[in-house]
């Protein structure tokens, strides 16, 4: 028994090595290629094209080539490969997950690649940058990043590049809830790949139409558009493009009801997403078979999921990692200003010493009292711009400083909501499994016992829901319009459910300033006193239509939320928690709550409260 045990431990470690071997071969066999090669560009050429055919699917055998390469640019002052050996480690390493490491090697590449003139290099570079904030969800800076690959690819007809940019930065305006022009960018990116026969790009720019007709509640067109995508890219052998578009499918069968359909396309994405080491999507497909699995009533396995979705998660997205993620950002556009207003003062400077010499050679035979009168004036001018500089200095620092206090104040918010949500809220999910097993094994007779628990049971899905509305606000250092006007489409979608007899309809002037922001806890209160008002509709109005609408009087942002119902007065009714909260809620936005009621003509609270100073951050 012992040989046995002995045999099998020696087994076990030789494969190891022989599988170890095997790694460092492919790399040692490749770098040994490149040694041979006496040509430095063609050296280039054929590592380029190794790390071409590896870095989809071998992250940390594209990065060790990587490296070699960047040793051989470096050797040869060769800023162009240099950049692009910066960028595939930094491509390797976001898809490895290490999303900060990658941001760190994306900046550095950045700084070598835009002093060169090779559009195309720079060009991938701004697009894997604008992906990065894309998957944090920084639209403005995707944006941003997006464009300027665009500009570049227009400029020397790319059209490979057009095409991509217009399906990439279309997910942006797609996530931002703008369908009409994220469609019209996955068009243009179709037709331009049709032209070019290219089947992998055909591939993605289908699965972006499917998904954005999903989203506008087009459920035909999206399937036909995602099972067209699929039957291209099972052709190919690009088992990365295969992957997104099994969850693709897995978010379309989710969202029309066929659980079990849904979750064997998250199985098969699951499954060649571990094989290529490709955590991201892990993450995402094991949170949506959580939900179908919470759809079906299945909690054992919901809560199987969750469990596996949040150790991705924290090995993912933790707060350290955006912390860096921002710091290096913050840097970098700090460089490029500083940079700018350095350019700016050269030129000044270029200026002023033309028109110095010029003046010299004119009045060259000045007095010397009227050259006195210039060297003081310059003098003077010196110490004028000394001040200016030193409070400039000052002005920078306070910001700075301020800067940092919301920094830390922002990360206490992230690391309370994340305690929330992990363990509150993993704790109400466990209560609710809880209850459905003890329902299983209590006798059918029992209904008194069983009545009770079906409210316990309610009354921890309702917490569950105001958890993640508080988590959604806590998260987010400041509310845009946008953020609340879909958190109440969520509320409502799920508020329909329940009251389908009752039309609920959300209406925002065209008029409305689309940049205004609140605080988290302004657009916090402000969604709170809605979702109250039109619930206190649903039970109690009897109403056939309930209208919320936002729109902007003088400087004022005012909410209401209108019903047709059987309406109450006021003083003969018993204020209860609800009403009490909307008008603690309202003092606290500084606003007045308003409610007009007549018997049987229905109800409208509304309230109003001061815009906010807006600030708009871009890249």
């Amino acid at each position: 028994m012992q040989l046995k045990k002995i045999i099998t431990i020696i087994f076990i470690v030789f494969f190891s090595l022989n599988l170890h071997s095997q790694r460092l071969t492919l790399v040692d066999s490749i770098k040994l290629t490149v040694q041979k090669e006496p040509n430095y560009n063609k050296k280039i050429n054929l590592l380029q094209e190794n790390i071409k055919k590896i870095y989809t699917t071998k992250f940390d055998e594209s990065i060790q080539l990587a490296h070699f390469g960047l040793k051989l640019a470096n050797k040869n002052n060769d800023k162009i490969n240099k950049g692009d050996f910066l960028r595939t480690i930094g491509l390797s390493l976001g898809k490895k997950g290490n999303i900060d490491s990658a941001s760190v090697y994306y900046h550095k590449a950045l700084k070598e690649l835009e002093q060169s003139n090779d559009n195309k290099k720079l060009g991938l570079l701004y697009d894997d940058m604008a992906r990065m904030y894309r998957k944090l969800q920084q639209s403005d800076r995707a944006l941003y990043f997006y464009d300027k690959a665009l500009t570049l690819y227009q400029n020397d007809s790319n059209l490979e590049g057009i095409a991509r940019i217009n399906n990439e930065s279309g997910a942006v305006f797609n996530a931002e809830g703008n369908y009409t022009e994220a469609n019209k960018r996955f068009l243009k990116s179709l037709q331009i790949q049709q032209q070019r026969n290219d089947s992998l790009g055909i591939g993605y720019s289908l699965e972006f139409l499917g998904n954005n007709q999903l989203l506008i509640k087009n459920y035909k067109k999206a399937e036909s558009y995602l099972q067209q995508a699929l039957k291209v890219r099972q052709k190919g052998k690009d088992e990365f493009a295969l992957m997104l578009n099994y969850t693709a499918l897995g978010e379309y069968y989710k969202e029309v009801k066929k659980h079990k359909l849904s979750n064997n396309y998250f199985e098969k994405s699951n499954t060649i997403a571990k094989k290529i080491k490709f955590p991201d999507i892990q993450r995402y497909n094991y949170q949506q078979m959580m939900k179908n699995y919470e759809d079906v009533n299945n909690y054992k396995k919901a809560f199987n999921n969750l469990k596996a979705f949040n150790i991705l998660n924290d090995s993912l997205y933790n707060i350290e990692k955006l912390k860096n993620i921002e710091e290096i950002t913050t840097k970098y556009e700090t460089v490029e200003k500083e940079n700018q207003i350095l350019q700016q003062k050269a030129e000044i400077a270029k200026n002023k010493l033309h028109l110095k010499n010029r003046n010299l050679w004119i009045f060259g035979l000045t007095t010397l009292a009227v050259i006195i009168s210039v060297i003081g004036f310059l003098l003077y001018k010196q110490q004028v711009l000394k001040n200016i500089k030193q409070q400039r200095e000052n002005e920078l620092k306070l910001a700075i400083e301020k800067i940092e206090h919301q920094n830390k104040l922002q990360e206490q918010k992230l690391s309370i909501s994340r305690d929330l949500h992990d363990n509150i809220g993993a704790q109400l999910s466990f209560i609710v499994a809880a209850i459905n097993t003890i329902k299983y094994y209590l006798s059918d007779k029992d209904e008194k016992l069983t009545s009770k628990l079906d409210t316990i049971k309610d009354f921890a899905k309702v917490t569950t829901q105001e958890l993640r509305d508080t988590v959604w606000a806590m998260n987010k250092s400041d509310i845009s319009i946008k953020d609340l006007h879909s958190r109440i489409a969520n509320f409502i979608e799920k508020a329909k459910q329940s009251q389908n007899k009752t039309n609920i309809t959300v209406n925002v002037d065209e008029n409305f300033p689309e940049d205004v922001t609140f605080t988290s806890l302004q657009g916090l209160n402000a969604f709170r006193i809605i979702q109250e008002a039109t619930n206190n509709a649903l039970k109690y109005a009897k109403a056939s239509q309930i209208t919320i609408h936002i729109y902007k009087k003088e400087d004022n942002i005012c909410f209401s939320v209108k019903d047709n119902g059987k309406g109450f007065i006021e003083k003969n009714v018993e204020l209860g928690n609800g009403l009490l909260n909307m008008r603690k809620r309202s003092i606290e936005l500084k606003s007045q709550l308003n409610i007009q009621t007549e018997l049987e003509k229905g109800v409208e609270v509304s309230f109003c409260f001061i815009i906010p100073k807006t600030t708009i951050h871009k890249v």
